[in-house]
């Protein structure tokens, strides 16, 4: 039989391993809240397109974004639309995700963060009359990120749901 000062032993190494574990935790969530950087950005252009194009892309030259810009072109019009330049501590982020919860939709963009090399874009997919109307459900956001373009960027896409 187990004796109340056994028990009372083994229930206050419980609570002492479970609040470690716990503060352990919360320290390594600051920790991470800590290096991430908020990272500033513009946007360019929005438009619904049915281009094959990654969920994801990152422009780092003047020349990517006009050859974008050329797939981008509607044969319909004589000019395009103006295309932007870079100076060189800046970079294009071009964003289409796949929609989900709705069919003919657009996206907004909430906020970005980077933590090393991996740029997490916050979005949220919102409703849009026109692209409704039209039956348009392939959004294209192109941003323009205000910071040194670096090589091996993970860029991760995470969805705010409604």
């Amino acid at each position: 039989m187990v004796s109340l000062l056994q028990y009372t032993f083994f229930s206050f190494c419980c609570f002492l391993m479970l609040n470690c574990i716990h503060y352990k935790s919360r320290i390594q969530e600051s920790h991470d809240k800590e290096n991430q950087q908020e990272v500033s950005f513009s946007e360019i252009r929005r438009l619904n397109h049915s281009i094959d194009l990654k969920p994801s892309t990152v422009i780092s030259s003047n020349e990517g974004i006009l050859v974008l810009y050329e797939k981008l072109r509607d044969p319909r019009y004589s000019r395009s639309a103006p295309i932007p330049m870079l100076k060189d501590d800046e970079y294009f982020l071009v964003l289409k995700p796949k929609l989900s919860q709705i069919t003919y939709g657009d996206i907004e963009i909430e906020k970005i963060e980077r933590k090393n090399t991996v740029l997490k874009v916050y979005y949220q997919e919102v409703e849009n009359a026109e692209y409704a109307e039209q039956k348009k459900g392939e959004p294209i956001l192109i941003l323009k990120i205000f910071e040194k373009p670096k090589n091996d960027n993970t860029i991760i896409l995470i969805k705010k749901d409604l």
